[in-house]
């Protein structure tokens, strides 16, 4: 049966906001600590397993969801969400944060890795002439996510309590998630488009000069951006003194910043190249993390230099599929992308670790550090290319 290429697309996007519920994750902290007095770096680690998992399962099972077809592959990322987020309804329930970190964290993040990285391999084979584009409009979809859960977590805690605000997202995620998967396919292959797969070794790919360069420039652009993401609502009381409802909605418009920094420099990296796409909102985060400290006092100051970070976070990304797939060709993209997205599972831990370093804003100034580095291995990873060509 023929499909619409752009029911492709909202199907991908709806799967993709499913998923992004995980950004809103420091809308569950307060609920977590004063429910069942749970320490915030605790809770915290369910999320960090949870990206990492997703990292991970986008890197080793990348070639497993190729290989069934995006259906069968959204079904197994439907299935362990939801279990995963049921998983969890059930450990609060018990008070059990060792079940916690195993539902939320393990299998929802696997859920999370199949979901992400589905729509994402196979949208792009629908709009070859435009990958960037594409594959941002997409993962917009993840990032604007958190911006629906933000809202949703609340009242559904207010109304049903933890346990039945974790079933309820369970459920209907999974059933917004299945409705995806069934519609989910990649186009039929022509002459035009046929290729043929080369799987690399992961020696090959590891030892790659290129993918080191790669991995490094997501590595560091997402510490600092998660990092944020993952104690937003805290940021905003503790820092500029947010009331909590004003924190809420500090978390949405981060979501909302997001997902529209992923869509604008997506576009953007399809007009002047990858390159120097990641090069201009690296260059610009760092400035904005080098002034946060000096306009922390100051709340409007203090949120626009956040969500301008967020929006290059965000870009990051939505930039690195097609700038994978323009260095190693599409007949390797798929399999050089999981592998590079491991760096957001090393991000997660690492980012918020280091903003835990310190209570004091000035920790700040060592995620500018972060992303001046990300400039010198960008201008590294140019030197290679050139002497390719």
């Amino acid at each position: 049966m023929s499909k619409n290429k752009y029911l492709i697309v909202l199907a991908g996007m709806i799967m993709q906001l499913s998923i992004g519920s995980i950004y809103a994750y420091s809308k569950w902290i307060e609920p977590l600590s004063k429910e069942l007095n749970w320490d915030a770096h605790d809770t915290k680690t369910g999320f960090s397993l949870a990206i990492c998992f997703l990292g991970l399962t986008a890197a080793f099972m990348g070639k497993f969801a190729q290989k069934v077809g995006p259906t069968k592959a959204g079904l197994i990322a439907t299935l362990f969400l939801t279990i995963g987020l049921l998983g969890s309804a059930l450990a609060v329930k018990m008070g059990s944060i060792y079940l916690f970190y195993l539902t939320f964290g393990v299998l929802q993040g696997i859920g999370l890795g199949f979901g992400y990285i589905v729509p994402v391999y196979t949208v792009v084979k629908w709009f070859p002439d435009r990958p960037g584009t594409a594959s941002g409009i997409i993962i917009m979809s993840f990032a604007l996510g958190s911006l629906l859960a933000s809202f949703l977590i609340g009242p559904l805690y207010t109304s049903m309590g933890l346990s039945g605000a974790f079933s309820t997202l369970g459920i209907g995620y999974g059933i917004c998630m299945l409705l995806s998967a069934l519609y989910l396919s990649d186009p039929i292959i022509t002459t035009k488009n046929q290729y043929a797969h080369i799987d690399l070794t992961p020696k090959q790919i590891i030892t790659d000069k290129r993918f080191i360069a790669l991995w490094l420039l997501l590595f560091l652009n997402v510490c600092g951006g998660i990092a944020i993401i993952s104690k937003a609502a805290i940021l905003g009381e503790e820092v500029v003194g947010m009331s909590s409802t004003q924190a809420t909605m500090f978390v949405a418009i981060i979501g909302l910043f997001n997902g529209l920094g992923r869509l604008f420099w997506s576009s953007i990296s399809d007009k002047i190249g990858c390159w120097r796409t990641f090069m201009i909102f690296v260059g610009i985060n760092a400035a904005c993390f080098a002034l946060i400290p000096t306009f922390s006092t100051n709340r409007i100051s203090f949120q626009a230099l956040t969500f301008i970070i967020i929006a290059g976070y965000g870009a990051g990304f939505a930039t690195m599929p097609s700038f994978v797939k323009n260095i190693f060709g599409t007949e390797k993209y798929g399999q050089v992308l999981g592998y590079t997205l491991t760096a957001w599972s090393a991000a997660a831990f690492v980012g918020p670790l280091l903003l835990g370093l310190s209570t004091e804003i000035t920790i700040f100034y060592l995620f500018a550090i972060l992303l001046v580095i990300a400039l010198f291995v960008g201008l590294w990873l140019k030197s290679l290319l050139l002497k390719l060509t």
